[in-house]
């Protein structure tokens, strides 16, 4: 009698010794679960204000310049689609008046882009890097001075129209909130022209300086 009582103590103990076992290896996995993911309402925030825009709208307005020209304006706009956080895909237009030694010229692009990026942390703020190349259409024109411009600013003396061009371009950005960043902008084009093309470097090329704003869609 006394040997069946042993043996059923024994067996109790072994019961409540893997029940005990049990319990602490489920509390120990829902801690260390709960660890890894925690419930964090400010971290979600973080984590969506960090993340970059998918879509978005930009505009932005610059000195425009050329070789051997003293220079003047542009505006630009377009849009920019954001494929995952390292690349990025854009397309703009853009028109700018500039003067050069023998009168006046004006550009005129269309110029689908692609670029890399590169996003880093400045303070408590997001901020990214683009580089990036374009291959679209471009206009240049010439006019023997300004009142000629101003006066027929669709009847230059001289034009190539809507002709292949390439360009490059670095793009630093700041974001100010999950809704707005501004940027400051370089690049350099050049028209791609039939072999025999009566047009000098001024006259086939351009640079633009800018600063702008960009508005997330989505």
């Amino acid at each position: 009698m006394k040997g069946r009582d042993c043996a059923g103590i024994v067996l109790l103990m072994r019961t409540n010794s893997a029940a005990c076992t049990l319990a602490f290896l489920s509390t120990l996995a829902f801690a260390t679960s709960a660890s890894a993911d925690p419930k964090d309402p400010d971290r979600a925030d973080a984590d969506a204000r960090d993340a970059p825009a998918k879509l978005s709208l930009f505009t932005a307005a610059g000195y425009l310049a050329s070789s051997g020209a003293p220079g003047g304006g542009a505006l630009s706009t377009g849009i920019r689609y954001a494929v995952g956080r390292h690349f990025a895909l854009g397309f703009d237009l853009g028109y700018g008046v500039l003067a050069t030694g023998s009168g006046v010229e004006d550009r005129w692009w269309f110029m689908p882009s692609m670029a890399v990026v590169v996003p880093v942390r400045v303070g408590e703020r997001t901020a990214s890097f683009d580089l990036g190349a374009g291959l679209g259409l471009g206009t240049s024109s010439g006019y023997a001075s300004w009142s000629e411009y101003a006066s027929h600013p669709f009847t230059a003396d001289w034009e190539f129209q809507l002709e292949p061009a390439v360009r490059a371009h670095a793009i630093a950005s700041l974001a100010l909130s999950p809704s707005l960043a501004v940027f400051a902008r370089a690049e350099a084009a050049a028209l791609v022209l039939p072999h025999g093309a009566a047009a000098t470097v001024t006259d086939s090329t351009w640079m633009l300086f800018s600063l702008g704003a960009r508005f997330r869609l989505l």
